[in-house]
């Protein structure tokens, strides 16, 4: 299926992942390239910090340069390349195998649809649905058409599952936070009012005691 698709033609097919990928290696591009190729960044990023810009805003601008620039081709191929060179535990993963299936992969036209789901599976268990998706694409494996889009549809849900869970976990902990917070006020409020009534107290006991006074004073006046 992408045995022979050039790099453009991948990032075509990889475009919604574009954040996710420009996030892990958003350091070398702005070292590498960015910093580099200052017409680029008036271009794209005019007026702005680059370290304050975010994956979304960077792959927006690689995205609209893979899609219309003449460079297309070296700058995915770039970035494909670091990306893969932060995996290279799935390289080797890969390598092992598609060795077990032949000596010389490189040369594997596509894979068996039983052989293609066993390595998905395993891969998918070590690494994730997502990574196995994305060094598929990038590195051309050579898995029937059915197998990728299945497993494009698992990377994707998986994807939307974390991205909810992450969601949760940030109401859960806002929710703690401002639990934390109304406990605080309440200590404080407490704190506060149990030092007034202290002083309240010791002003009554004070005040009890001087009118004891009084009264015994005015009950000798009476008895004189």
């Amino acid at each position: 299926m992408l045995k022979n698709a050039t790099h453009k033609e991948k990032f075509t097919l990889l475009k919604n992942w574009m954040p996710a990928i420009v996030d892990t290696v958003k350091k070398d591009l702005k070292n590498e390239h960015l910093k580099k190729d200052w017409a680029f960044v008036k271009q794209y990023f005019p007026g702005k910090n680059l370290n304050k810009l975010t994956a979304e805003e960077i792959a927006q601008a690689y995205i609209h340069v893979i899609e219309n620039s003449e460079n297309a081709e070296e700058l995915a191929e770039f970035i494909s390349n670091r990306w893969l060179l932060k995996h290279t535990d799935l390289y080797y993963f890969f390598e092992k195998e598609l060795s077990k299936i032949s000596s010389d992969f490189n040369d594997l036209e596509e894979l068996e649809k039983k052989q293609s789901i066993d390595i998905v599976e395993k891969a998918e268990n070590e690494f994730g649905s997502p990574k196995t998706y994305l060094f598929s694409v990038m590195n051309s494996v050579v898995f029937p058409k059915e197998v990728f889009d299945a497993l494009a549809v698992r990377a994707q849900a998986s994807i939307k599952q974390e991205e909810t869970e992450a969601k949760a976990l940030d109401e859960m902990n806002s929710l703690q936070d401002m639990q934390r917070s109304y406990e605080q006020q309440i200590a404080r409020l407490t704190d506060k009012y149990e030092k007034k009534l202290q002083g309240l107290q010791k002003k009554y006991s004070i005040d009890v005691e001087g009118l004891k006074k009084q009264v015994v004073t005015l009950q000798r006046k009476l008895t004189k």
